[in-house]
């Protein structure tokens, strides 16, 4: 049974979007979401962030189109399961990494395609950041495996480390990390981000005090630098 997780779906059909509805609540622990049209679609995911999200992909036309740009960008590692009636004439997910199927299938299909995401998501949710410090976003903690030591990270803490793992060979500003992580699109006077580097480094301090890995601020740019 998959726990603690969280589903869009969209499917304009109300019959179809109604029997996914029970059919998912019946069986998964979640918190779920379905809507049939675009306005409350769009609503949605500016207002929620989202474990999956299944979907028909014939009802996504050129306006509903945009809410994969918000979809993704507020939902960094979200798993989409896509359906359609033909799968060799339809290329609307060609360039994304989604899993798609193709309708008529079954739920138990659809339920193993979850089972499978929930699987490898808990999998590739363990960051080894060196040998024996682990990350687990989804647990927002880090383990030291040596000394036992475990330490609790918050939403914004978490999401920041995990932002800058994702992005290690990259070195990112502060107006990157102030949109990535707050939502904040324009450039304010915030000291918000050093704050939570300050008190990121102090925890990873705590956890191992010769980390052989560090979060760096070079002239406004900031990166995880391994020595």
């Amino acid at each position: 049974m998959l726990k603690n997780i969280t589903i869009l779906i969209y499917e304009k059909d109300k019959y179809l979007n109604s029997i996914l509805y029970k059919l998912i609540s019946d069986v998964i622990e979640y918190e779920t979401y379905a809507v049939n049209d675009e306005f409350h679609l769009l609503e949605l995911v500016n207002e929620k962030k989202f474990d999956y999200c299944i979907l028909n992909i014939e009802d996504i036309n050129p306006i509903s189109k945009k809410f994969f740009d918000n979809l993704l960008n507020k939902n960094h590692h979200i798993d989409i399961v896509g359906y359609c009636n033909n799968l060799v004439n339809n290329s609307t997910f060609n360039n994304l990494n989604i899993i798609v199927l193709e309708k008529p299938f079954r739920f138990r299909t659809l339920l193993k395609k979850l089972e499978y995401l929930q699987f490898t998501r808990n999998k590739r949710n363990k960051i080894i950041l060196i040998k024996h410090i682990e990350f687990l976003p989804n647990k927002k903690t880090l383990f030291n495996s040596k000394t036992k030591i475990t330490i609790h990270l918050t939403e914004k803490e978490n999401h920041l480390l995990h932002y800058l793992y994702d992005n290690r060979n990259e070195e990112l500003t502060k107006n990157d990390l102030l949109i990535n992580i707050w939502g904040i699109k324009k450039e304010i006077n915030t000291h918000t981000l050093e704050t939570h580097i300050y008190r990121l480094k102090q925890k990873l301090f705590k956890l191992e005090p010769d980390l052989s890995f560090s979060l760096i601020n070079n002239n406004g740019l900031y990166s995880i630098k391994y020595n």
